[in-house]
């Protein structure tokens, strides 16, 4: 790793300071940074099931 390479980080969002161009996410401790320098992306959701895994009538 070099300093001032490119890596993704992955945590959620506490706080953004539109105004400010600030965003702080969790990664463990709170980190801000630059509202220009991260990408959201949605959470992954699980598709749902439209029956049950089996039949609980017996």
């Amino acid at each position: 790793m070099n300093r001032g390479q490119q890596i993704e980080l992955v945590g959620n969002v506490t706080y953004a300071d539109e105004e400010g161009g600030k965003v702080t996410i969790v990664l463990g401790p709170p980190v801000t940074v630059d509202i220009d320098k991260v990408r959201p992306v949605q959470a992954y959701v699980p598709p749902k099931r439209k029956k049950p895994l089996r039949d609980t009538a017996g």
